[in-house]
């Protein structure tokens, strides 16, 4: 039996969110739209970005294509400023030791790689999968099922790793076991759906997803 995870990056693997609600708020800000930092982390972690700007487009006038183009315009300039979620690496590491494949797919585009790059992790995964391939976002799974075909993944021994209910319905389409990355505070509520929860990347996590520990 061999393991393969599929990440999630923002909010999972990246410590992100801080960067991407502000450039959320300046694109809406620019548009006329000011809201509260706190209700966009809400609204982005329960839903998407790009459902939150389409609701900053039927308040303004503005196309959601329009800002989302503008959105990436800003995010570019403090992509440099995401983090690694801490005990990330090591959990990447740890399951790696045990034999794990790892894969990444996520709704970030073209910036993907190069901040995996950055932060010393790229080589960890063997395909991130992105917006630019251009499959049916989440919570299709489309894109996990290009991977599981690619390279002959057992859905039994694969899980899809990430920190919304989003992405556990992408998981749950696809056919493979779930993991919801939960940490305290995230304005998320389990549904009841996840295979396993977790709150952090500590090893005493590590252990249990080396061993496709099912338990909440």
């Amino acid at each position: 039996m061999k393991y393969a995870f599929i990440w999630d990056l923002d909010g999972t693997l990246l410590d992100s969110y801080r960067v991407i609600v502000s450039s959320a708020v300046r694109t809406a800000a620019e548009a006329g739209i000011r809201d509260d930092k706190e209700a966009v982390l809400r609204k982005l972690k329960q839903q998407s970005l790009t459902a939150y700007l389409r609701d900053v487009s039927l308040r303004c006038g503005t196309p959601c294509e329009t800002l989302l183009l503008r959105y990436r315009e800003i995010s570019h300039e403090t992509t440099d400023q995401i983090p690694l979620i801490p005990g990330a690496r090591e959990a990447l590491e740890r399951l790696a030791g045990c034999g794990a494949d790892h894969f990444v797919y996520t709704h970030r585009g073209s910036s993907s790689e190069p901040i995996l790059r950055r932060l010393g992790i790229l080589s960890f995964f063997r395909e991130v999968v992105t917006s630019e391939y251009g499959f049916a976002p989440k919570p299709s799974g489309e894109g996990v099922r290009y991977l599981l075909a690619r390279y002959g993944l057992d859905p039994r021994f694969s899980w899809y790793v990430g920190d919304r209910t989003l992405d556990v319905l992408c998981g749950k389409d696809a056919g493979i076991r779930t993991l919801l990355y939960l940490p305290e505070g995230s304005p998320v509520q389990a549904t009841g759906q996840e295979d396993l929860i977790l709150r952090d990347w500590s090893a005493e996590s590590i252990e249990k997803m080396s061993h496709g520990d099912g338990s909440h």
